[in-house]
């Protein structure tokens, strides 16, 4: 594996625990006192958005984790959950901008992590070991 697609992968694994952590902070410091399976117009169902993120962390983190090992389907595993971070982070920040604007920088480093890490991916050669 290239160092710099390795430095890339690290990142984005970074992205993923990351995605684990913040949710976890918010749960336990009490973001949601309604609870997560009671809708508000605002936000709607928190649970289908928490459900979403942390599907988003955990299938790019099987890919990450994937091409770590040199498994061949974890190149589209890993792209797939590049699309997911993209779209939320791109989704997100407009709650950010309008609510804490120093929320949107993990989500434009997420935007931009994704633009550098998918060229590497889709010219990548994966192999089994």
């Amino acid at each position: 594996m290239r160092r710099n697609t390795t430095i890339l992968l690290i990142l984005l694994l970074i992205d993923c625990v990351a995605i684990f952590v913040i949710w976890a902070l918010n749960i336990f410091s009490g973001a949601f006192p309604n609870g997560l399976f009671t809708g508000q117009r605002e936000v709607s169902l928190p649970f289908m958005h928490l459900s979403a993120e942390l599907l988003m962390a955990g299938i790019t983190l099987v890919g990450v984790l994937g091409l770590f090992y040199g498994r061949i389907w974890a190149r589209g595993i890993t792209l797939f959950g590049l699309g997911m971070f993209t779209y939320s982070a791109i989704n997100s920040m407009g709650w950010a901008i309008l609510n804490d604007p120093i929320q949107a920088v993990p989500m434009v480093i997420t935007i931009l992590l994704a633009i550098v890490v998918v060229p590497p991916l889709l010219y990548w050669e994966v192999g089994e070991k």
